[in-house]
């Protein structure tokens, strides 16, 4: 299982709305990437939103960032960020799912 976190320091709060959106636009399209598992936009406070993206392999992770992730998130998040994201990649050593 491969997992991007990436950690975005915000200038200022992403609203209701732009995640109503994200909930509207963006699983349709995820479904249509095999290998793409899960992806969490998770609000860590005002200033910090972090984004989860679990996939089968490194290729669902790649599709994901560049079929819909690269351009949503600079017209959606991006203006409001304080910094380029923090971007972690990896392979995950030990998990637990409930089935």
């Amino acid at each position: 299982m491969h997992v991007v976190v990436n950690r975005i320091r915000l200038k200022s709060p992403i609203g209701d709305e732009v995640f109503a959106l994200a909930q509207r636009d963006i699983p349709p399209r995820a479904a249509e990437i095999g290998g793409l598992e899960a992806f969490y936009f998770l609000r860590v406070g005002d200033d910090e939103l972090v984004v989860v993206i679990v996939g089968d392999s490194e290729e669902a992770i790649d599709r994901m960032r560049a079929e819909i992730g690269n351009d949503w998130m600079r017209e959606n998040v991006m203006p409001l960020a304080a910094a380029p994201p923090d971007r972690m990649v990896g392979v995950a050593a030990v998990s637990f799912e409930r089935s």
